[in-house]
C-alpha cells in the first residue's frame, strides 16, 4: 500500500479584526468634559445661593454726639432737687413756697442761674423775666407776710452764692407767686 500522504486539512483560525480604540477615548473624553462643565456649573450656581458676609459699617468717632432720640419731640424732663427740700433746723419744706426770679443786673443769663440755684435746693420756681429796672446792686428777696417763715431760709439759702443787699416780708398778696427774688450785680 502505497502511502498516501495525508491530506492537511487547513484549519480555520479566526483573523482578529484590528479594533480602533480612538473613538472610545473620544467619547471618554467628551463624557469627562461633559461632567467637568456640569460640576462648574452646579458649584457656581451653590455659590451664588449662599450668604455673602455683610460688610462691617465703619464707626468714626465725632466730637459732636449724635442724638439718639427723635429731635422732633421734646423729652419731658421733672426737675428733681439735689437736697431735701425740707430744711432740718427749721423743717420748713421748701417745695411749699413759690419764687419769682427777675434779672435785675441787665447781665444775659442771670435769673436763669438763679432759678437753677433755688430749684436744685428744692424751690418751687413758677416764672423768671426781667426786673422793671437793671439798677440793682446785690440780691433783694420779698415775701409776702404769709409766708414771712421763709424769709430767713431763703436768705440763707441765697447767701451762699450771692450777697443779700436787703430781705423784707412785703411783697404785695396781689402778687403772683409768695417770694420775689431779684439778683443784681
Amino acid at each position: 500500500m502505497e502511502e498516501t500522504p495525508l491530506e492537511v486539512i487547513p484549519t480555520f483560525t479566526p483573523q482578529r479584526r484590528q479594533f480602533n480604540k480612538r473613538p472610545i477615548y473620544l467619547i471618554l473624553v467628551i463624557i469627562i468634559l461633559i461632567l467637568l462643565f456640569v460640576g462648574f456649573r452646579v458649584a457656581s450656581s451653590h455659590q451664588k445661593n449662599t450668604t455673602q458676609p455683610t460688610p462691617t459699617p465703619i464707626v468714626i468717632a465725632t466730637e459732636t454726639p449724635t442724638p439718639t432720640t427723635n429731635p422732633l419731640v421734646s423729652p419731658t424732663v421733672t426737675p428733681t432737687p439735689t437736697v431735701n427740700p425740707v430744711d432740718k433746723a427749721s423743717g420748713l419744706d421748701r417745695s411749699k413756697l413759690s419764687v419769682t426770679v427777675q434779672n435785675g443786673s441787665g447781665t444775659a443769663g442771670v435769673a436763669a442761674k438763679g432759678v437753677t440755684a433755688l430749684k436744685d435746693l428744692g424751690y418751687d420756681v413758677v416764672g423768671s423775666g426781667n426786673a422793671d429796672n437793671f439798677n440793682f446792686t446785690n440780691v433783694t428777696i420779698q415775701v409776702k407776710s404769709s409766708k414771712s417763715n421763709f424769709l430767713a431760709l431763703l436768705k440763707r439759702d441765697l447767701g451762699f452764692s450771692y450777697t443779700i443787699g436787703s430781705a423784707t416780708s412785703d411783697l404785695p398778696d396781689s402778687f403772683s407767686s409768695d417770694a420775689l427774688v431779684i439778683i443784681g450785680q
